[in-house]
Protein backbone atom coordinates (compact mmCIF):
# COMPACT_ATOMS: atom_id res chain seq x y z
CA UNK A 1 0.00 0.00 0.00
CA UNK A 2 1.28 3.50 -0.81
CA UNK A 3 2.31 5.89 1.94
CA UNK A 4 -0.08 8.89 1.71
CA UNK A 5 2.42 11.12 3.49
CA UNK A 6 4.58 10.80 0.37
CA UNK A 7 1.73 12.26 -1.71
CA UNK A 8 3.05 15.13 -3.84
CA UNK A 9 1.57 18.12 -5.65
CA UNK A 10 2.09 16.25 -8.94
CA UNK A 11 0.21 13.24 -7.57
CA UNK A 12 -2.65 15.53 -6.53
CA UNK A 13 -2.81 17.17 -9.94
CA UNK A 14 -2.97 13.79 -11.70
CA UNK A 15 -5.92 12.80 -9.53
CA UNK A 16 -7.68 16.10 -10.14
CA UNK A 17 -7.17 15.85 -13.90
CA UNK A 18 -9.23 12.65 -13.76
CA UNK A 19 -11.95 14.30 -11.64
CA UNK A 20 -12.13 17.75 -13.28
CA UNK A 21 -14.11 16.77 -16.43
CA UNK A 22 -16.82 15.23 -14.23
CA UNK A 23 -16.74 17.58 -11.24
CA UNK A 24 -19.70 19.71 -12.27
CA UNK A 25 -21.76 16.66 -13.15
CA UNK A 26 -20.82 15.14 -9.80
CA UNK A 27 -21.19 18.10 -7.45
CA UNK A 28 -23.01 20.74 -9.50
CA UNK A 29 -26.39 19.68 -8.11
CA UNK A 30 -25.17 20.32 -4.58
CA UNK A 31 -26.38 23.80 -3.62
CA UNK A 32 -27.14 23.55 0.11
CA UNK A 33 -23.66 24.67 1.15
CA UNK A 34 -23.77 27.61 -1.29
CA UNK A 35 -27.17 28.61 0.11
CA UNK A 36 -25.66 28.55 3.61
CA UNK A 37 -22.87 30.90 2.53
CA UNK A 38 -25.33 33.27 0.86
CA UNK A 39 -27.22 33.50 4.16
CA UNK A 40 -24.02 34.30 6.03
CA UNK A 41 -22.53 36.79 3.57
CA UNK A 42 -24.00 40.17 2.61
CA UNK A 43 -23.62 41.69 -0.86
CA UNK A 44 -20.54 43.86 -1.08
CA UNK A 45 -18.49 41.82 1.36
CA UNK A 46 -15.02 40.66 0.35
CA UNK A 47 -14.83 36.86 0.20
CA UNK A 48 -11.79 34.60 -0.22
CA UNK A 49 -12.32 30.94 -1.03
CA UNK A 50 -9.30 28.73 -0.42
CA UNK A 51 -9.40 25.57 -2.52
CA UNK A 52 -12.08 26.92 -4.85
CA UNK A 53 -11.84 24.22 -7.52
CA UNK A 54 -14.03 25.07 -10.49
CA UNK A 55 -15.82 27.90 -8.67
CA UNK A 56 -18.92 25.99 -7.60
CA UNK A 57 -19.16 28.18 -4.47
CA UNK A 58 -17.32 31.27 -5.69
CA UNK A 59 -19.67 31.86 -8.64
CA UNK A 60 -22.96 32.11 -6.70
CA UNK A 61 -21.25 34.31 -4.10
CA UNK A 62 -20.13 36.68 -6.86
CA UNK A 63 -23.60 36.63 -8.43
CA UNK A 64 -24.95 37.49 -4.96
CA UNK A 65 -22.97 40.72 -5.11
CA UNK A 66 -19.91 39.73 -3.10
CA UNK A 67 -16.39 40.71 -4.13
CA UNK A 68 -14.94 37.21 -4.56
CA UNK A 69 -11.38 35.96 -4.86
CA UNK A 70 -10.85 32.25 -5.61
CA UNK A 71 -7.57 30.44 -4.94
CA UNK A 72 -6.65 26.92 -5.99
CA UNK A 73 -3.41 25.14 -6.81
CA UNK A 74 -4.87 22.86 -9.51
CA UNK A 75 -4.62 23.90 -13.15
CA UNK A 76 -7.17 21.23 -14.10
CA UNK A 77 -9.82 22.37 -11.64
CA UNK A 78 -9.37 26.07 -12.38
CA UNK A 79 -9.56 25.41 -16.11
CA UNK A 80 -12.83 23.51 -15.63
CA UNK A 81 -14.53 26.66 -14.32
CA UNK A 82 -12.42 29.41 -15.88
CA UNK A 83 -15.06 30.77 -18.26
CA UNK A 84 -17.88 30.73 -15.71
CA UNK A 85 -15.76 32.38 -13.01
CA UNK A 86 -14.62 35.06 -15.43
CA UNK A 87 -18.20 35.80 -16.45
CA UNK A 88 -19.25 36.07 -12.81
CA UNK A 89 -16.44 38.51 -12.03
CA UNK A 90 -14.48 36.20 -9.73
CA UNK A 91 -10.77 37.01 -9.39
CA UNK A 92 -8.79 33.79 -9.70
CA UNK A 93 -5.30 32.98 -8.44
CA UNK A 94 -3.42 29.75 -8.94
CA UNK A 95 -1.50 29.49 -5.67
CA UNK A 96 -0.70 27.28 -2.70
CA UNK A 97 -3.07 28.12 0.18
CA UNK A 98 -0.38 27.21 2.72
CA UNK A 99 1.84 30.17 1.82
CA UNK A 100 -0.49 32.61 0.08
CA UNK A 101 0.19 36.34 0.29
CA UNK A 102 -2.41 38.69 -1.19
CA UNK A 103 -2.43 42.47 -0.94
CA UNK A 104 -5.89 42.73 0.63
CA UNK A 105 -7.91 41.36 3.50
CA UNK A 106 -11.36 39.77 3.55
CA UNK A 107 -14.61 39.82 5.49
CA UNK A 108 -15.19 36.08 4.98
CA UNK A 109 -12.69 33.31 4.20
CA UNK A 110 -14.02 29.89 3.24
CA UNK A 111 -12.68 26.34 3.17
CA UNK A 112 -15.68 24.67 1.53
CA UNK A 113 -16.86 21.05 1.15
CA UNK A 114 -14.09 19.14 2.95
CA UNK A 115 -11.26 21.08 1.27
CA UNK A 116 -9.45 21.22 4.61
CA UNK A 117 -9.32 17.40 4.72
CA UNK A 118 -6.93 17.38 1.77
CA UNK A 119 -4.30 18.83 4.11
CA UNK A 120 -2.72 15.67 5.52
CA UNK A 121 0.04 16.96 7.77
CA UNK A 122 -0.35 19.22 10.78
CA UNK A 123 2.17 21.69 9.34
CA UNK A 124 0.06 21.97 6.17
CA UNK A 125 -3.14 22.48 8.19
CA UNK A 126 -1.46 25.19 10.25
CA UNK A 127 0.01 26.82 7.15
CA UNK A 128 -3.45 27.13 5.58
CA UNK A 129 -5.02 28.41 8.80
CA UNK A 130 -2.27 30.99 9.25
CA UNK A 131 -2.91 32.13 5.67
CA UNK A 132 -6.53 32.69 6.64
CA UNK A 133 -5.55 34.50 9.85
CA UNK A 134 -3.24 36.87 7.95
CA UNK A 135 -5.95 37.76 5.44
CA UNK A 136 -8.87 38.35 7.81
CA UNK A 137 -10.13 41.92 7.96
CA UNK A 138 -10.98 43.43 11.34
CA UNK A 139 -14.15 41.65 12.40
CA UNK A 140 -13.75 39.12 9.61
CA UNK A 141 -14.82 35.48 9.87
CA UNK A 142 -13.38 32.16 8.75
CA UNK A 143 -15.69 29.27 7.83
CA UNK A 144 -14.47 25.67 7.54
CA UNK A 145 -16.84 22.91 6.39
CA UNK A 146 -15.85 19.26 6.54
CA UNK A 147 -17.28 15.76 6.97
CA UNK A 148 -18.10 14.85 10.55
CA UNK A 149 -16.24 11.81 11.94
CA UNK A 150 -17.85 8.44 11.15
CA UNK A 151 -17.10 4.96 12.51
CA UNK A 152 -16.35 3.73 8.97
CA UNK A 153 -13.48 6.23 8.71
CA UNK A 154 -11.30 4.15 11.03
CA UNK A 155 -12.51 0.70 9.95
CA UNK A 156 -9.39 -1.14 8.67
CA UNK A 157 -11.32 -3.29 6.17
CA UNK A 158 -11.69 -1.60 2.76
CA UNK A 159 -15.17 -0.39 1.84
CA UNK A 160 -16.56 -2.03 -1.29
CA UNK A 161 -16.86 0.30 -4.27
CA UNK A 162 -20.44 1.59 -4.34
CA UNK A 163 -22.34 3.13 -7.25
CA UNK A 164 -23.31 6.67 -6.20
CA UNK A 165 -25.19 7.87 -9.29
CA UNK A 166 -25.79 7.59 -13.05
CA UNK A 167 -26.39 10.83 -15.01
CA UNK A 168 -26.32 12.17 -18.53
CA UNK A 169 -23.42 14.45 -19.39
CA UNK A 170 -23.76 17.47 -21.68
CA UNK A 171 -22.50 15.33 -24.55
CA UNK A 172 -25.26 12.78 -23.92
CA UNK A 173 -23.01 10.10 -22.45
CA UNK A 174 -24.43 8.05 -19.58
CA UNK A 175 -21.91 8.52 -16.76
CA UNK A 176 -21.85 6.31 -13.68
CA UNK A 177 -19.84 7.21 -10.61
CA UNK A 178 -18.61 4.64 -8.08
CA UNK A 179 -16.63 5.41 -4.95
CA UNK A 180 -14.75 3.51 -2.28
CA UNK A 181 -12.56 4.12 0.75
CA UNK A 182 -9.69 2.28 2.42
CA UNK A 183 -7.87 3.29 5.58
CA UNK A 184 -4.20 4.04 4.89
CA UNK A 185 -2.17 1.95 7.31
CA UNK A 186 1.28 2.19 5.73
CA UNK A 187 2.84 5.54 6.76
CA UNK A 188 6.59 5.59 7.24
CA UNK A 189 7.45 9.25 6.73
CA UNK A 190 6.41 12.29 8.74
CA UNK A 191 6.61 12.78 12.47
CA UNK A 192 4.83 10.60 15.00
CA UNK A 193 1.74 12.83 15.14
CA UNK A 194 1.33 12.81 11.35
CA UNK A 195 1.65 9.03 11.29
CA UNK A 196 -1.03 8.71 13.98
CA UNK A 197 -3.67 10.83 12.22
CA UNK A 198 -6.28 8.76 10.34
CA UNK A 199 -5.96 9.08 6.56
CA UNK A 200 -8.01 7.18 4.00
CA UNK A 201 -7.44 6.43 0.34
CA UNK A 202 -10.52 7.57 -1.59
CA UNK A 203 -11.23 6.17 -5.06
CA UNK A 204 -13.58 7.84 -7.55
CA UNK A 205 -14.41 5.95 -10.73
CA UNK A 206 -16.35 7.53 -13.60
CA UNK A 207 -17.59 5.25 -16.41
CA UNK A 208 -18.92 7.12 -19.46
CA UNK A 209 -21.01 5.09 -21.93
CA UNK A 210 -20.66 6.97 -25.21
CA UNK A 211 -22.95 6.83 -28.25
CA UNK A 212 -20.42 4.58 -30.02
CA UNK A 213 -21.04 1.96 -27.34
CA UNK A 214 -17.60 2.27 -25.77
CA UNK A 215 -17.15 2.84 -22.06
CA UNK A 216 -14.42 5.31 -21.14
CA UNK A 217 -13.26 5.03 -17.56
CA UNK A 218 -11.57 7.73 -15.46
CA UNK A 219 -10.17 6.75 -12.06
CA UNK A 220 -8.85 9.06 -9.35
CA UNK A 221 -7.29 7.80 -6.12
CA UNK A 222 -6.27 10.30 -3.49
CA UNK A 223 -5.65 10.50 0.28
CA UNK A 224 -8.02 12.37 2.57
CA UNK A 225 -7.69 13.21 6.25
CA UNK A 226 -10.65 11.59 8.04
CA UNK A 227 -12.07 11.50 11.56
CA UNK A 228 -11.20 15.16 12.17
CA UNK A 229 -13.09 16.20 15.29
CA UNK A 230 -14.08 19.53 16.82
CA UNK A 231 -11.53 19.23 19.62
CA UNK A 232 -8.62 18.81 17.23
CA UNK A 233 -9.84 21.68 15.07
CA UNK A 234 -10.15 23.93 18.13
CA UNK A 235 -6.50 23.25 18.94
CA UNK A 236 -5.38 23.95 15.38
CA UNK A 237 -7.30 27.22 15.30
CA UNK A 238 -5.74 28.34 18.58
CA UNK A 239 -2.23 27.56 17.35
CA UNK A 240 -2.89 29.63 14.22
CA UNK A 241 -4.11 32.65 16.21
CA UNK A 242 -7.82 32.00 15.70
CA UNK A 243 -10.75 31.04 17.92
CA UNK A 244 -14.04 29.30 17.21
CA UNK A 245 -17.17 31.36 17.80
CA UNK A 246 -19.88 29.05 16.36
CA UNK A 247 -20.28 25.37 15.52
CA UNK A 248 -22.89 23.71 13.31
CA UNK A 249 -23.68 20.16 12.20
CA UNK A 250 -25.30 20.78 8.82
CA UNK A 251 -25.64 23.28 5.98
CA UNK A 252 -28.99 24.23 7.52
CA UNK A 253 -26.95 25.38 10.55
CA UNK A 254 -28.38 22.70 12.82
CA UNK A 255 -26.54 21.95 16.09
CA UNK A 256 -23.51 19.67 15.99
CA UNK A 257 -24.66 16.06 15.98
CA UNK A 258 -27.85 16.78 14.02
CA UNK A 259 -26.18 16.37 10.64
CA UNK A 260 -23.22 14.79 8.87
CA UNK A 261 -21.08 17.94 8.68
CA UNK A 262 -18.85 19.86 11.05
CA UNK A 263 -18.86 23.59 10.32
CA UNK A 264 -16.91 26.07 12.40
CA UNK A 265 -16.99 29.83 12.20
CA UNK A 266 -13.87 31.40 13.64
CA UNK A 267 -12.33 34.82 14.09
CA UNK A 268 -8.91 36.21 14.93
CA UNK A 269 -8.04 35.60 18.56
CA UNK A 270 -7.79 38.77 20.70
Amino acid sequence: MDDPLNWSADDQERALRAIAPWYQLDFGRLTDDADMLLELCAPGQRVLELGSGNGRLAIPLAEHGCDVTAVDSSDAMLAAGQRQMQQAGVRVFRADMRCLELSQDFDLIVFGLSTFQHLLRRRDQLGALRTAQRHLASGGRLLIDWTAPRPDDIEPAPQVMQVEWSRRSESGALVTKSAGQELALDRRCGDALDRALPIAWITYQYDALEEDGLVRRSVARFPLRVNLGAGEMTGLLAEAGLRAVDWFGSWDLDPVGDGDRLIVIAEAAP
